[in-house]
Formats: structure tokens, sequence, C-alpha cells
């Protein structure tokens, strides 16, 4: 009795699978569409950085006027000019009352 074995050598892979290489394209892909979106979301958030920034700084310079204005409005000369058009006069005589 004899035994007879075939011979087969082994196949020599030559690089990667088609398996490989289609889960890299794939990933690949799913990086640059993050990196698209994350890109996207920067300049949208840029922009309205932006128009908070430009709105801080009239609230600011609005806020620096109407303080300007209150102070102006509370100096003595102002009070003084502002009560003698309403016909206030000093008093003459001042009493006191017990």
């Amino acid at each position: 009795m004899t035994i007879i074995e075939k011979f087969e050598p082994d196949k020599q892979k030559n690089g990667f699978s088609k398996k490989y290489a289609c889960l890299v394209a794939a990933g690949l892909f799913i990086l640059i569409v993050v990196e698209i979106w994350a890109s996207n979301n920067v300049v949208e958030y840029g922009g309205k950085l932006e128009k908070l920034s430009l709105l801080s700084k009239r609230l600011n310079t609005e806020n620096q006027l109407l303080k300007n204005e209150i102070a102006s409005s509370e100096s003595l000369n102002f009070v003084a000019s502002k009560s003698a058009e309403l016909g206030f006069s000093p008093p003459e005589s001042i009493q006191y009352i017990r």
C-alpha cells in the first residue's frame, strides 16, 4: 500500500488583499468627510464669534456714552441751570422746624 500526497505549494500573498484595501479606502473616506465637517463648523462658529465680538464692542461703547450722559446730568452746574430754568430760586431765609 502506498500513500500518495499531492504537493500543493502555499499561495504567496502579494501585498494587501482586496479586503484590506477596501477597509483603508473606507477609513480614508470617513476621515475626509469628518475633516470637511469640522472645517465647516469652525468657519460657522468663527462667523458667530465675530458677530458677538462686534456686538460686545458696540454695547461697551453705548454703555460708556450712557455713563458720560449720566455724569453730565448729575453735575452741579447742570442741576443749577435746570432748576433755574424751572423757576426754582435759592431760599432767602432758612427756617428750621423743631
